[in-house]
């Protein structure tokens, strides 16, 4: 099986152009030791995880003039509070760390100087948020130069649920340490398979696969936010997650989560390389049977 990355990192750096090619040099002589950069992604961790709180307070709140919604394509909405989320991220973020850069979803790229960059979803499950529905989640990812992020943070303001790692470190929920679950019986597992809305051509195959392995898995499940997807499987609450058509701050931060917990991910078409927006995120006993399931449709 092909090593599957997640990171757009050739279009990715292109997006950037060349304030981030040339901040990424500037940054490695600069910090120059582990040890110091060991600290400055705790630094960052921890402003994460505040920004995140502080995000998640505002939504809880709601806006004062009611919630104006406009519709970015089908099934794809933005509202005040998805700008307003993404700035007080930005800005918590911004006066801490004054050279790093931002990759919102909503906002796009903002090159400040030659640090890293942080991407950010402000609100993943908007449509979650607007019909008053408890998943939807703030994901915030930190990357550097390697091929993913070095640290994500994604929290569910509803219930007040916190997860986090930084590479190498582990997985957190409720700063307790998390791993995916060790089921290797499908007839056992947790499967959560969400329909690309906002693609119609790709629905007929969702429909197969839901449909191949409905009776032979134990549970089906959608809560309506990948990052918080990801972290059900990273926390072994789930076993599989799968949808098509995700974008890349969709999963940034949901990535670390999960692959610090002892999880896998692949593309769902087979013998794709690098990010196709299609995922499939699982513990490690049960990588290859989905893999092999969802493949058999392609």
């Amino acid at each position: 099986m092909q090593t599957w990355r997640p990171l757009p990192r050739i279009r990715l750096i292109r997006r950037m152009g060349r304030c981030q090619r040339s901040g990424i040099a500037k940054q490695e002589q600069v910090e120059g030791t582990a040890g110091m950069e060991n600290r400055g992604i705790e630094r960052r961790l921890q402003a994460a995880i505040e920004a995140a709180r502080l995000a998640g307070a505002l939504l809880v709140a709601g806006p004062s003039d009611g919630l104006r919604t406009e519709s970015k394509g089908k099934s794809d909405f933005v509202t005040a509070m998805d700008l307003a989320s993404e700035q007080l991220v930005k800005s918590y973020l911004h006066e801490r760390f004054p050279k790093d850069n931002f990759l919102g979803e909503e906002t796009g790229y903002e090159c400040h100087g030659d640090g890293g960059t942080w991407v950010i979803d402000p609100i993943d499950g908007t449509t979650n948020y607007i019909h008053g529905l408890f998943g939807y989640t703030i994901s915030i990812a930190y990357e550097e130069t390697s091929p993913e992020p070095l640290l994500g943070v994604v929290y569910v303001p509803e219930i007040q649920e916190l997860f986090h790692a930084i590479q190498g470190g582990g997985a957190f929920c409720q700063g307790v340490a998390i791993r995916c679950s060790e089921e290797s019986v499908p007839g056992d597992a947790v499967a959560i398979v969400s329909p690309p809305m906002r693609y119609p051509a790709r629905m007929s195959r969702y429909f197969n696969l839901y449909e191949d392995i409905c009776p032979l898995v134990g549970e089906l499940r959608d809560y309506g936010s990948a990052a918080l997807h990801m972290c059900l499987v990273a926390a072994g609450r789930a076993e599989a997650f799968i949808e098509f058509g995700l974008k890349y701050h969709d999963i940034a931060a949901g990535t670390v989560i999960l692959k610090e917990a002892g999880g896998r991910m692949a593309p769902i078409e087979q013998h794709t390389e690098g990010w196709t927006g299609d995922i499939i995120a699982t513990n490690e006993q049960l990588h290859q049977w989905f893999t092999e399931r969802t493949w058999h449709h392609y």
